[in-house]
């Protein structure tokens, strides 16, 4: 799993984070990952729960067979 670990942190190096509306906390996604977005009262919080969240999303995606997003390629688009 170290290289499913190095994988995810690499990943989160990706992450998008907004500041959403005053009280409402923050939101984080990665591009390239489909319906990955979680939500949070503070930033370090919504990273904690993206960081947890890719990492159940990478264990589907390979179970089923769909494979991952490369991710020279979105780090190219971000």
């Amino acid at each position: 799993m170290n290289g499913m670990s190095e994988y995810c942190k690499d990943a989160l190096k990706l992450a998008v984070v907004k500041k959403l509306g005053a009280g409402e906390g923050f939101s984080a996604k990665i591009p390239g990952f489909a319906g990955l977005v979680v939500f949070a009262p503070t930033r370090a919080e919504v990273m904690n729960e993206l960081k947890s969240a890719l990492e159940g999303w990478v264990e589907l995606s390979l179970a089923r067979g769909d494979g991952l997003p490369a991710l020279h390629d979105l780090a190219v688009v971000a």
